[in-house]
């Protein structure tokens, strides 16, 4: 429980942080207005999930990994590689999940809503509709239960896919010889505006959480520089607007 409170503690410290890098030095400039609006609606879809599905997603985790998962290797490891073989498994089928979200409509009807921010910035790693959460905590559960990844490691993987997805979604300058090299292994803020481009060719891509060596084995990386940001329909969103999208915007 200390990891994770330490991992809860840094990542609202990385929040304050990269909304101040933002302020000073973002990658790309928006007006005033988008910026208000964008921090916001965020800021209500995030207490919305979380008052809805956090409590219920851990407990839903739990209960079902618990009934039903599927002993295996990870009982007769040691705790260090547990957690290295644990993370590079969710992390993989996390790009999995990602991947199919943008493949199928039914699917797609959900994660369009996180796609059609206009300013991209670290508080849109909140933005995720509550379908869509509630989607992904059933095929996490089945992970688990498949693969047998302990729940501790379960629960650090949540933590760092928090911290990764605040950083990637940043609106930060960073040095392309930076980017360059980091590029190898993470998964930076350049390749995910690229996920973030309005064109589909280009959205369709960079799939990875925390590591970019998936998208680089499966050839979905894209390092192409989009002209603008967040889908072409849809418009700005408020709360409800954009929890009635998966009904009224279906492209």
């Amino acid at each position: 429980m200390e990891i994770e409170f330490l991992l809860s503690v840094g990542s609202f410290v990385l929040l304050l942080l990269l909304l101040v890098w933002e302020l000073y030095k973002p990658a790309r400039m928006y007006a005033p207005r988008q910026k208000k609006n964008s921090y916001t609606t965020n800021a209500e879809i995030f207490l919305c999930n979380t008052v809805v599905t956090y409590v219920l997603s851990v407990g839903l985790v739990f209960v079902l990994v618990s009934e039903f998962a599927i002993h295996n290797m990870f009982e007769y490891v040691p705790v260090v590689l547990q957690y290295v073989l644990g993370i590079l498994i969710l992390d993989l089928l996390i790009w999995f999940w990602h991947m199919i979200n943008h493949r199928i409509p039914f699917l797609w009807s959900f994660h369009q809503t996180h796609h059609a921010e206009r300013y991209l910035n670290v508080t849109s790693a909140l933005r995720f509709h509550i379908g869509e959460l509630l989607l992904s905590v059933l095929f996490k559960s089945c992970i688990l239960i498949v693969f047998g990844v302990p729940l501790y490691v379960f629960f650090l993987y949540e933590s760092l896919i928090t911290i990764f997805a605040m950083f990637h979604h940043a609106n930060i300058a960073l040095p392309a010889r930076v980017q360059n090299v980091l590029e190898y292994v993470l998964i930076s803020p350049r390749l995910h505006q690229t996920h973030h481009s309005d064109k589909r060719q280009e959205h369709d891509s960079n799939y990875g959480v925390i590591f970019s060596w998936w998208d680089i084995l499966f050839k979905t990386k894209n390092r192409a520089t989009p002209d603008t940001i967040g889908l072409s329909y849809g418009g700005e969103k408020n709360l409800w607007s954009f929890l009635l999208m998966p009904l009224v915007d279906r492209k």
